[in-house]
């Protein structure tokens, strides 16, 4: 009787433990991701550029590990997703609208990985960690903040206005990784029938 009565309370202490364990690591670390809010002054760029018509393009792979686990919390070439710092010049006198402009990763292989949006690149890393441990608030702060870090081609930009941000790109970590890649943009200007092709040498 005695011992099975000291089992109980063993038993009982430990489901205590794990339930107080869960609710402090929730209450500390709820979100799936931790990561950072994007900079009000991102750093100048420091990749290659190209003009086409009145837009001017600029580039950069985002290849640094150490900065990517920083920013947030996870590997996202890793998770198979390539992120690319894109700076957009609006040289013209009058608005250029961005929403059916189209860009993609190029490659030795004879294949090109079109843009995805920032929400599903996020999706992609959540999957690959297989993270079950969060609350719902923390989830939706991580993705928002996730999502901040994109670059906005939803509204026109102004004439003389320069935009940047993430691009993100489904790209198998090997070709990510591997070099000859090449960032080509087209149909830059919505308003126009037709628009020049920029293609930008990444590594």
């Amino acid at each position: 009787m005695f011992e099975k009565a000291k089992s109980k309370r063993q038993k009982a202490k430990t489901i205590l433990y794990i339930l107080l364990l869960t609710a402090l690591l929730l209450s500390a670390c709820g979100k799936p991701f931790n990561v950072k809010p994007r900079p009000d002054t991102p750093p100048p760029m420091a990749g290659a550029s190209a003009v086409a018509s009145s837009i001017k393009l600029e580039a950069e792979l985002v290849m640094d590990e150490d900065y990517l686990y920083d920013t947030f919390e996870a590997n996202l070439l890793m998770a198979g997703i390539l992120p690319v710092r894109v700076k957009i010049t609006n040289r013209a006198t009058e608005r250029v609208s961005l929403k059916k402009s189209r860009f993609e990763i190029r490659s030795d292989e004879p294949h090109a990985y079109k843009a995805i949006k920032a929400g599903e690149a996020f999706n992609r890393v959540f999957a690959f960690y297989g993270i079950s441990l969060y609350t719902k608030r923390g989830y939706k702060e991580s993705k928002s903040d996730f999502l901040s870090h994109a670059i906005d081609l939803s509204a026109p930009i102004a004439a003389g206005e320069s935009r940047e941000g993430l691009m993100f790109f489904h790209v198998p970590d090997r070709i990510a990784r591997s070099g000859g890649l090449r960032l080509a943009a087209s149909r830059l200007d919505a308003d126009k029938k037709k628009s020049d092709v920029i293609e930008l040498k990444l590594n």
